[in-house]
């Protein structure tokens, strides 16, 4: 097994990251968890994790500066940070400072899933002799592929933006990525041009809007961030067969339009 550790000032957080993550199914177990970066950096040195997993605002000592501190001291560290929508900008910072990733709180089960799965591909790489999972039948598939943690923030970024003008340098510019760079990895990592996941993304939000709403067609495609009204009527039709209106039709009717979800 890794060690990791844990740090956050927040008993609720310590006690779920603890506890009710799948650790030992991804190849960790925990090996202490701490309110503040003092103490933190005190267990650290003594247990040795693998891995530290860090709240950014915490009383005394910040996470950032448990970071830097962790990053000089022992730089083969996996170090992961955590953060609260208020203070997301600091998440930049600590990707500025080499963090592997990051997790938005509140933490999604299977966000939290993808980026350990990342940090324990690379330590099998590193330490090819420690690790042992415990496995379960069809642990496989329970546990996908993991993705880039540039990625999943960009992900995040988007999903949390969708609805106003967005464009892959202002994505490329909040990660300190060259856009170019950006858009390629984005596309290796993701199968898809980033126009296409933004596309999609809001279509489904579309899908969503006309279902479970009684807005109108036009104001649909405002709500998720398409001024144009026919193109996004295009797009609409293009990505499920039939027109928005159709769509919403067909979907209260009881039919089964093409990309229906319940």
């Amino acid at each position: 097994m890794y060690r990791v550790l844990i740090a956050d000032d927040e008993p609720y957080i310590r006690e779920r990251l603890a506890n009710h993550m799948p650790w030992r199914e991804i190849g960790f177990e925990v090996v202490g968890s701490t309110e503040n970066g003092e103490q933190a950096l005190e267990l650290f040195r003594s247990a040795k994790p693998h891995a530290l997993l860090t709240d950014i605002l915490m009383p005394g000592m910040s996470g950032l500066e448990l970071i830097q501190i962790i990053k000089e001291q022992e730089p083969r560290t996996k170090l992961l940070v955590m953060s609260a929508y208020d203070d997301f900008k600091y998440a930049q910072q600590a990707i500025r400072l080499g963090v592997k990733g990051y997790l938005l709180k509140p933490i999604i089960r299977e966000e939290f899933v993808e980026l350990l799965q990342t940090v324990a591909e690379e330590l099998r790489q590193e330490y090819p002799h420690t690790s042992h999972v415990d496995k379960a039948p069809g642990n496989e598939k329970l546990y996908p592929k993991p993705g880039n943690p540039y990625v999943l923030a960009a992900k995040r970024y988007i999903d949390e933006h969708y609805e106003v003008k967005l464009r892959l340098e202002d994505v490329a510019e909040f990660l300190y990525m060259n856009p170019n760079y950006f858009s390629s990895l984005f596309k290796r990592e993701m199968g898809l041009s980033f126009v296409d996941y933004v596309n999609e993304l809001r279509i489904h939000k579309a899908r969503s809007l006309l279902v479970e709403t009684d807005e109108k067609v036009y104001e649909v495609s405002i709500q998720v961030g398409y001024s144009n009204f026919s193109y996004f009527n295009k797009l609409f039709k293009r990505l499920n067969g039939v027109t928005p209106q159709t769509y919403r039709e067909l979907a209260r009717s009881g039919g089964k339009p093409a990309g229906f979800e319940p």
